[in-house]
């Protein structure tokens, strides 16, 4: 009998063992996301820098593996780490959560900071290049990923971004700036609407927005839950078949349905439904820039951000919208203005007073102003104008982001919308006139750009106008050698 109570206290302790261990395994595994950029300091010199997002609740977080690698070898990279920032959203006068620093404390979210040099020129990375490396990755990985999370099988975490050293040839390449912080927490039946702010204001590249597989390693997936993939990672709003997450996409429905992705502004839209679930994303960024020599364009970068998403159940509190088109076009050196407007309705009959909005830009497009155009207004709108230059024009669109907020508490709603402008080339010629006999004038038009399409394709609309600004226009098509005759006591102006 001894021998069995014995057993039986043996096994007691046992089972409090493994529950420490099975609790000190949960909070260590703290790692919400990462991600990878490079700013160029001189060519061949490079800043590399690695963002890291952690979970507060759980336990510090120490030094993570930084590489730089290519298909012909590696090096590890030395780093600092450069800054500690909590970004947990919180209201106007809140408490930051995650205080003290890298400790385990409140529900929230830390981003740590490391950054490093790379230069070709020098060893250990002068040897990559010497062995005819291209495509140059720099990663960073920690172990390991939240064990909370219910739409992958969690492993490690692994983010890199890419920079092909050959396509920039002597040149310089920044990778895009990723400005709007990774958010963690939706609520749950309400619409999630994202952008990850992405900067593009130094080598002007053409950016092409994807969804992407996280990693535990460098070629190697996660593994998604079914029916999750990276194309819908966590469960849309579906009807009227509750759980389904493959439903067409319809972000401007109310509530949005399906999972939304615009590949063209990297905007996620949609209305998460299961309360209770922890999900990963991860958006890719790939960078293209036109040859000079053969035109076409190449791939020189790639970015990535992985993302973890926390679905919550949250107070009674509608989340702000942002209005209207985010794609626009303009013809170079003309000025475009338009309006950008915030919706907050309040969450009746719960809640008694409406928040108030706050508008935000990123500072996208370099010249651009952003006005809050009163900013007394309880839902605020912006005038957004940029005057362009001959010259801006590119086939590549301009963009920004408008973050709208409330001001709601604990934990304020936010929605992200990306803007897109597109500046058109201007059709421009070299005119010539000549005074003919018999009272005629002979006008010819040449066109000045011819790079971006063939002369013969240029078609022109002139119209002349005589002293009491009479005119008499000259339709798409004319031909260059058509002649005017002067109309008798006027003087005839021709004007473009």
């Amino acid at each position: 009998m001894k021998r069995l109570l014995m057993n039986i206290k043996n096994y007691k302790f046992y089972l409090v063992v493994l529950a420490l261990f099975t609790f000190a395994s949960a909070n260590a595994s703290h790692m919400m996301g990462s991600d990878v950029s490079y700013v160029c300091i001189s060519p061949g010199k490079y800043k590399v820098i690695a963002k890291v997002y952690r979970d507060c609740r759980g336990i510090p977080l120490n030094s993570p593996t930084i590489n730089v690698f290519c298909d012909n070898g590696s090096a590890s990279l030395n780093y600092t780490r450069t800054a500690i920032n909590d970004i947990s959203p919180t209201c106007v006068g809140g408490t930051a959560p995650c205080n003290p620093q890298n400790t385990t404390s409140a529900e929230g979210i830390e981003e740590h900071v490391f950054e490093g040099i790379v230069d070709f020129s020098v060893a250990p990375f002068k040897a990559l290049k010497d062995a005819g490396c291209c495509k140059i990755y720099f990663s960073v990985e920690q172990c390991c990923r939240n064990g909370a999370i219910t739409t992958i099988t969690p492993g490690n975490l692994y983010t890199e971004a890419m920079l092909d050293i050959c396509n920039v040839g002597k040149g310089c390449n920044t990778s895009p700036q990723l400005s709007i912080p990774p958010v963690a927490y939706l609520c749950c039946n309400q619409p999630f609407t994202y952008n990850n702010g992405v900067r593009e204001v130094i080598d002007g590249d053409s950016l092409a927005y994807d969804l992407a597989n996280p990693l535990n390693g460098n070629n190697s997936n996660e593994s998604f839950v079914s029916p999750f993939t990276k194309s819908i990672p966590l469960t849309p709003y579906c009807p009227p078949n509750p759980g389904t997450v493959n439903c067409k996409p319809l972000p401007n429905a109310k509530p949005p349905r399906g999972f939304y992705f615009d590949k063209e502004t990297g905007d996620i839209v949609f209305t998460p439904t299961n309360c209770d679930e922890v999900g990963v994303l991860v958006i890719e960024i790939n960078e293209y820039r036109k040859d000079s020599a053969t035109k076409k364009w190449k791939l020189i970068g790639t970015t990535r951000r992985d993302m973890q998403l926390v679905v919550k159940q949250c107070p009674d509190n509608n989340p702000p919208k942002i209005l209207g088109s985010n794609k626009y076009t303009v013809c170079e050196g003309n000025k475009i203005c338009f309006q950008i407007d915030s919706k907050d309705e309040p969450f009746l009959p719960n809640q008694t007073v409406p928040d108030t909005t706050y508008m935000d830009w990123n500072n996208g497009i370099l010249g651009a102003t952003f006005r809050i155009i009163d900013p007394t207004a309880r839902e605020k709108s912006a005038e957004f104008c940029w005057q362009t230059k001959i010259g801006d024009a590119r086939p590549n669109a301009y963009s920004f982001t408008v973050t709208a907020k409330d001001n709601n508490c604990p934990r304020p709603a936010q929605a992200n919308k990306g803007f897109n402008v597109v500046v058109k080339f201007k059709a421009r010629s070299i005119r010539k006139y000549d005074i003919l006999e018999c009272g005629k004038l002979r006008f010819q038009a040449f066109p000045m750009d011819t790079f971006n399409a063939p002369a013969s394709s240029y078609k022109y609309q002139f119209t002349i106008r005589d002293s009491t600004n009479s005119g008499l226009p000259l339709y798409n098509g004319f031909k260059q050698k058509d002649s005017i005759k002067f109309k008798r006591g006027g003087k005839y102006l021709i004007t473009h």
